[in-house]
């Protein structure tokens, strides 16, 4: 069953957003009692049968509705240094929100490559992966954020950075799975030392993500995997 994304399921006439319903019509090429499935983002799942079809409009008949609980009880936030290449992190963002992520903040220091993104294509891709992977609850997205603004923000009980230049632990003997957790990854050429003092001073803990020196994208994906799967044990 193909899963269209709609914000609003409250209603028992749905309309799909114009991207969505462009996607029924001309791509899929779905026609009147076709059956989909609706997620909108929020633990809400519906089953619905096409009603109404047309070139730019497309309106189901909710047949069934579901609301799941949230995911997990331990939430996973990820501040993420965009990469220069914006394909590399969108690769992230897409398998972070397969995985399982429930916040992701791009994230703005000394050494960040790329200072402008363009959230609305960001949104799109944690859309499409939400849509994939089957899963009902939408990871929110930040607007690119400052080193500063994150850790001015209510601490969760646990914060971590990577870190490759000092000493620090390794991210499975600490990672504690029952709480809530901001993990936070550089860009390419690291954390500069005075960030890395500034993100100490406000709690966090340095971690190794392996021994090997990854990218940020595959480091930022790494620590997504090991903290979902921590949590399924």
């Amino acid at each position: 069953m193909h899963l269209f994304y709609c914000p609003s399921l409250e209603v028992d006439l749905i309309e799909l957003p114009e991207e969505e319903a462009h996607h029924a019509t001309s791509v899929l090429r779905l026609k009147s009692g076709d059956r989909i499935g609706l997620l909108d983002g929020r633990g809400t799942r519906v089953e619905a049968e096409q009603a109404e079809m047309g070139k730019h409009r497309c309106a189901a008949i909710v047949l069934d509705r579901t609301s799941f609980p949230v995911e997990r009880t331990a939430r996973i936030h990820l501040a993420v240094a965009p990469t220069k290449q914006m394909e590399r992190f969108e690769w992230f963002v897409e398998k972070a929100v397969e995985v399982g992520v429930d916040r992701i903040t791009p994230l703005l220091t000394d050494r960040t490559e790329r200072s402008k993104l363009r959230l609305d294509r960001l949104e799109r891709v944690a859309i499409a992966a939400m849509k994939q992977s089957q899963r009902t609850w939408l990871p929110a997205v930040d607007a690119l954020t400052t080193l500063g603004a994150l850790i001015a923000q209510p601490p969760p009980p646990q914060r971590l950075f990577g870190w490759c230049e000092g000493r620090n632990e390794a991210l499975m003997n600490v990672y504690a799975p029952d709480q809530d957790a901001l993990v936070v990854i550089g860009p390419e050429g690291d954390l500069t030392s005075v960030e890395a003092d500034q993100l100490r001073s406000a709690g966090f803990v340095a971690v190794s993500i392996g021994a090997a020196r990854l990218r940020t994208e595959t480091a930022a994906c790494a620590a997504t995997t090991w903290m979902s799967l921590a949590q399924q044990r």
